[in-house]
């Protein structure tokens, strides 16, 4: 039976990429202090939920739930308060930085939010990096404020206009490739952080691999590189956490589907040039592309967290959930309906924290974004299986 093969996921010579799981070991010592009692650090990422709404239907959607139950949104204080707190959360005495990074995605599309360019403006304002994640509907309303980002992904998902209306229910291919256009060369005019040389910047064509858009990845990758895009980000699509149970995986052990992929990778490889990489990211997952979650217990609730629309319906205030795979699942919150940034001070690596982190079932978990997260810590941290304190 074919494979992938896990180990070319990069070209050799883009080994130090933005999707390289290695990086999480530059945070071996702040995470070694997360310890049942003790002090536990702030993230150094979390992620931003601007809004439960959408304007596409993708087949493989892991915020069904949230969409279907309302259409909240955080409001303009909500979101300014947020991006003044996060870079003066210190919940440990070792570390002087806040939060420094955060993630824009979202149960829906981010950029639905008005005051989503606002918000960037003072996220980059206050020193923190900024990535977005958006179907690229809207990016044209927002291309000053999305130029200043480190990374903006766009998730195409198709190689052709017929395919993406398939998978995702309307006629916007076309659209969405010109507004990639226009903020690609804006940020390059303007030289903007978004126009940065590092891999890890500029915009990033993304791909998630299903069943009905595996034929169409050289042709994406094709397109990728023809419009400026930095990277060509592919990954399979997994089954989301609220339908574990009535599907494994969405791929089946189709030699020649999955033999056609191998092939249509390595060529989109023959592509590549300084600006340009393609990564088919398949670390997550086993070798026929289903979820391979190799852990025993999820530390990574304490790496990260995401803040989203409060379930009240109140625009000021907001939740805090701790899994981005798992949003809209209420044994994964933290707090609800909080009125400020601050009340997470009292609740961030507390009782009723670490109370989460007993209960979670993994094998109830969907395919893992934070697997390597979790790895890291068993094998690193825990068992010191590298001796990391040695170079």
């Amino acid at each position: 039976m074919t494979k992938i093969n896990q180990e070319k996921e990069w070209s050799d010579d883009k080994r130090w990429n933005p999707f390289n799981s290695y990086k999480l070991l530059s945070q071996t010592y702040r995470w070694r202090l997360i310890q049942r009692g003790g002090q536990i650090p702030q993230p150094v990422l979390v992620t931003i939920d601007p809004v439960n709404a959408c304007d596409l239907n993708c087949h493989w959607c892991n915020s069904s739930q949230i969409l279907e139950q309302s259409k909240n949104i955080l409001s303009r204080k909500a979101l300014l308060g947020i991006a003044d707190f996060l870079p003066t959360w210190k919940s440990n005495d070792h570390w002087e930085k806040g939060v420094e990074s955060i993630c824009i995605a979202g149960g829906g599309e981010p950029l639905l939010n008005p005051y989503i360019g606002e918000f960037i403006d003072q996220c980059v304002g206050n020193g923190i990096h900024v990535g977005v994640v958006t179907n690229g509907t809207h990016v044209d309303k927002f291309i000053p404020s999305l130029a200043k980002c480190t990374w903006v992904g766009v998730s195409l998902d198709a190689g052709e206009p017929k395919t993406f209306q398939n998978i995702k229910g309307k006629d916007k291919f076309e659209g969405i490739l010109n507004n990639m256009k226009a903020l690609i060369e804006y940020s390059r005019s303007n030289k903007t952080v978004l126009s940065l040389p590092g891999q890890g910047y500029g915009v990033s064509y993304k791909y998630l691999l299903h069943p009905d858009n595996m034929a169409e990845v050289f042709t994406a990758a094709q397109i990728a590189k023809s419009i400026g895009c930095r990277n060509f980000h592919l990954r399979p699509a997994g089954i989301p956490w609220h339908r574990i149970g009535e599907s494994d995986s969405f791929f089946s052990d189709d030699t020649l589907a999955l033999a056609s992929l191998k092939e249509q990778l390595s060529r989109a490889r023959d592509l590549e040039n300084k600006n340009f990489g393609v990564f088919g990211i398949t670390h997550k997952f086993d070798r026929s592309l289903n979820a391979s979650n190799h852990f025993y217990q999820c530390h990574a609730i304490f790496m990260t967290a995401v803040f989203m629309p409060a379930s009240n319906g109140n625009e000021n205030s907001f939740n805090l959930g701790l899994c981005c795979d798992r949003r809209g699942d209420s044994a994964l919150l933290l707090g609800e309906d909080l009125t400020s940034p601050k009340n997470i001070l009292s609740l961030w690596g507390g009782k009723h924290h670490w109370g989460i982190f007993d209960k979670i079932d993994i094998p109830r978990c969907p395919r893992c974004t934070y697997q390597p997260h979790n790895q890291l810590f068993e094998k690193v941290i825990l068992e010191d299986n590298m001796t990391y304190r040695f170079i």
